[in-house]
């Protein structure tokens, strides 16, 4: 309306330069609004969300098989413990067997293969490779005393002296009864051979309870 009117002069107005707008304000503003705004988080890639996903579960797994064992029920005391009692008898009389076999394939190989004497040297050792594993028997057996059992079958039952009475055996053997009597001479190394067969039986029978657990966690 005030164009048109052709009385009012608008030249003041159409000649005066606006007003700068202050640059100070709208840094405060822009400041102010920056540091309430809110933090963005960047979208993972395809592989950080790979490797996020395998440590968390690598970080959970642990729980959660200690959860889901503590939720198995157990069974009664009295017969887990006669359960491992009875399967402890039987590993221990099988490791007994399994010595007395290897050594017995031992004895014979060596007789046929070498000669009576180194036979007669491997037969030793395996006579004490038996007497320690019955010893270690004795001692595991002595630990369902406790502390005082543990003690007096360590005192008991001196399993660490085997290998240095077979050496003190042939040391004997050598220098006193074969220059008398004239018996066969006997072999030092086969007779730790035949002493350590019962490592042999051991390793075995860790291969085949390895064996039996990886089968069964296929099943």
């Amino acid at each position: 309306m005030s164009l048109d009117n052709l009385e009012v002069d608008l030249s003041k107005e159409l000649t005066q330069t606006p007003k700068p707008i202050s640059e100070v304000p709208i840094e405060a503003a822009t400041r102010g609004s920056i540091g309430k705004s809110t933090k963005w988080r960047l979208v993972p890639t395809r592989r950080e969300q790979e490797k996020w996903d395998k440590a968390t579960k690598a970080a959970t797994g642990g729980s959660d098989v200690m959860l889901r064992e503590a939720r198995r029920p157990q069974g009664d005391p009295e017969l887990l413990a006669a359960q491992s009692r009875e399967q402890y008898f039987k590993l221990k009389k099988k490791l007994q067997i399994l010595t007395l076999g290897i050594g017995g394939v031992g004895l014979v190989s060596a007789y046929i293969t070498y000669s009576p004497e180194i036979a007669a040297s491997f037969g030793a050792g395996l006579i004490g490779s038996l007497v320690y594993i019955r010893m270690l028997g004795s001692s595991v057996d002595s630990m369902a005393d406790g502390a005082k059992g543990l003690i007096k079958g360590a005192i008991g039952q001196p399993r660490l002296l085997v290998p240095v009475i077979l050496v003190m055996i042939y040391n004997r053997w050598n220098g006193i009864i074969v220059p008398d009597y004239g018996f066969m001479h006997l072999e030092l190394i086969p007779m730790l051979v035949g002493f350590f067969t019962y490592k042999i039986a051991t390793f075995a029978q860790a291969i085949e309870d390895a064996l039996t657990v990886s089968l069964k966690r296929q099943v």
